[in-house]
């Protein structure tokens, strides 16, 4: 639904720098913690009308040798309906405020903003307290 990619930020490749070997556990480690805190944001705006497509909400994480990923994902099983709320616009589906369509996409866009320096601090944090 939402695809944010991190590149290029210096204090993140300090880190990794500095973290050696154990750079792609702990930038997983630290994409994991992103993501839950951006899931939090997007827990505030799912639709609920019965509550199952706010819990059918899940994050998840993966690390393939040195590519680590995060998803926030909503739906399945019952929920089959959760892309349809995303992608169906104000104009054609009400939703009461604070809820909205979009509601992974423009939250995650949004916290987005700055996360590799608070990827950094994580990994840099992990540093300090795994190396000393």
């Amino acid at each position: 639904m939402a695809n944010v990619t991190v590149r290029g930020l210096k204090e993140l490749q300090n880190a990794f720098d500095l973290a050696g070997s154990s750079a792609p556990r702990l930038a997983h480690r630290a994409l994991r913690e992103e993501a839950e805190e951006a899931f939090i944001l997007t827990q505030q705006v799912v639709p609920v009308e019965f509550g199952e497509l706010r819990s059918s909400g899940t994050v998840s994480s993966q690390l393939e040798g040195t590519k680590a990923t995060a998803e926030i994902k909503y739906g399945g099983g019952a929920v089959s309906y959760a892309v349809f709320v995303h992608e169906i616009p104000p104009s054609r589906a009400k939703h009461a405020s604070p809820t909205s369509w979009k509601y992974v996409e423009r939250p995650v866009k949004l916290y987005a903003k700055g996360m590799g320096a608070r990827m950094a601090a994580r990994v840099f944090d992990m540093i300090h307290r795994e190396f000393r």
